[in-house]
């Protein structure tokens, strides 16, 4: 499994800290985009990157076409210069823990490291085989501007890096993912608009996916 690094920096312990927040609006849940659809299914719709569900860019139109549609919906989500969390992480085991935070690739953020989950643990039916495997969630805090985290989200296209965003202001998960963004909005107003607004990207599936 392919370990992701980050410039990491210590985390004090803050009232209005990432984790503290999803403590409190999310227990028992872990921070990991995998699991946030099965999670949130009455409040989640899923968009696509490309026309046709075409899943990877391959032409510097497509990137374009790409960004633009990812700008556009994440603006409507959160609106401009909104605080949000962007939250990572990468997988580790016990035999590797030396190795886990061997540079990979560098994206732009200033990372904090949050506790340590132990998958086996905590999710036994999906990690049940595996030697005690653990995810550390690496989280910060950046305000919301189109266009100004296009690397993250192409790189995120790519599947380079895993990583969603937060508002737990306005209670809104955005996680972009290798064709697509699923959505998380609990408020069904403005959910069911913007699935009304964007109803050409989304999969053309039953099931939404």
């Amino acid at each position: 499994m392919q370990n992701y690094v980050y410039k990491i920096f210590n985390l004090k312990n803050m009232n209005h800290s990432f984790q503290s927040q999803w403590d409190t609006f999310f227990p028992n849940k872990v921070p990991i985009s995998q699991y946030l659809v099965q999670y949130f299914t009455n409040s989640w719709f899923r968009i696509h990157s490309l026309p046709e569900s075409k899943r990877y860019a391959d032409t510097t139109e497509e990137y374009e076409l790409l960004l633009n549609r990812h700008n556009q919906i994440i603006t409507d989500c959160f609106g401009e210069n909104t605080p949000i969390f962007i939250v990572s992480g990468h997988y580790f085991s016990l035999s590797d823990m030396d190795q886990a935070y061997d540079p990979i690739f560098n994206i732009q953020y200033k990372f904090h490291l949050e506790k340590e989950i132990n998958l086996t643990q905590t999710n036994p039916e999906d990690y049940d085989d595996e030697e005690n495997l653990f995810f550390k969630p690496c989280s910060t805090e950046v305000n919301w501007k189109p266009n100004i985290h296009n690397d993250l989200l192409k790189k995120i296209a790519d599947d380079k890096v895993k990583a969603f965003m937060i508002s737990f202001k306005q209670n809104i998960i955005v996680a972009p993912y290798d064709g697509g963004i699923d959505l998380i909005i609990f408020d069904d107003t403005k959910r069911n608009a913007l699935r009304d607004k964007y109803k050409n990207w989304l999969s053309p599936r039953a099931d939404g996916l």
